[in-house]
């Protein structure tokens, strides 16, 4: 940090920070006390607003798309097993951030027309089911076509605050028909109610960062995605938490005998 505010380099660290905080509060349901697990949820809120400027600005003044796309193509495939082993889900962030990039450049491209916005909906309708998703597109996109500065700091944030909440009954009722939805519910916590917090906390952050980029982490978050995934993992198993083996065993458990 400095005197004249945050730089690049702590409002990633603050953003990594609250990731990690947020997939031990997954990965390691029902361990933490509830007045923790909602700070660490809280915490997790932080992240992706706080990626997502970032991933744009990246975009801007990246000299390469290419071996940008190429770098986070690579460490989502890398960060694919320890995602799904630590979360449950295989679908991790690094993707969602790809394919961002490439609505992006598809935007650049072809401007706000007819040939674009098919591209954009094909886009969310596969991203549904990634780390935020559709709204995680959405939000990438908002970032680039906002052009006030300021504005842009504040109602990102909100959007995705309200977003996430909005995204959540709505893929609550897609998914009603095919999910038994009060088993699901009673593995969810209070906690998890308390995240879009976190994301208008992303506010006044980004209204502090002055466009100093400060020490370089290039390569720093792209490894200790998956290596934090990997931990995250085995301390899960050691702990009977793990999201993947206990998914397995209730499919199993649910077979008729």
């Amino acid at each position: 940090m400095s005197s004249s505010g945050i730089s690049a380099f702590w409002l990633k660290i603050i953003a990594i920070t609250g990731m990690v905080l947020q997939h031990a509060a997954l990965s390691m349901r029902g361990v933490f006390p509830l007045g923790l697990e909602i700070f660490l949820q809280i915490s997790g809120g932080l992240t992706f607003p706080i990626l997502a400027y970032f991933l744009v600005e990246g975009y801007r003044h990246t000299s390469d798309l290419k071996r940008y796309k190429t770098r986070l193509l690579i460490f989502g495939a890398i960060s694919f097993v320890p995602h799904l082993m630590s979360l449950g889900s295989g679908l991790n962030i690094m993707f969602t951030m790809l394919a961002g990039l490439i609505v992006l450049e598809m935007r650049s491209r072809y401007g706000s027309t007819a040939k674009f916005w098919p591209i954009f909906t094909l886009a969310s309708l596969l991203l549904i089911f990634f780390d935020w998703g559709t709204l995680g597109l959405v939000i990438i996109l908002l970032n680039e076509t906002i052009k006030t500065e300021k504005m842009r700091r504040i109602l990102i944030p909100i959007i995705a605050a309200v977003g996430i909440i909005v995204y959540s009954a709505i893929m609550g009722i897609a998914l009603s028909p095919f999910v038994d939805m009060e088993a699901l519910a009673a593995k969810q916590t209070i906690a998890g109610a308390f995240f879009p917090i976190g994301s208008l906390l992303a506010i006044p952050l980004l209204l502090m960062y002055k466009g100093e980029r400060g020490r370089r982490m290039k390569w720093f978050f792209y490894w200790f995605y998956p290596a934090h995934l990997v931990a995250l993992a085995i301390i899960s198993l050691l702990l009977g938490t793990n999201n993947l083996v206990n998914a397995i065993s209730e499919a199993l458990y649910a077979l008729p005998k």
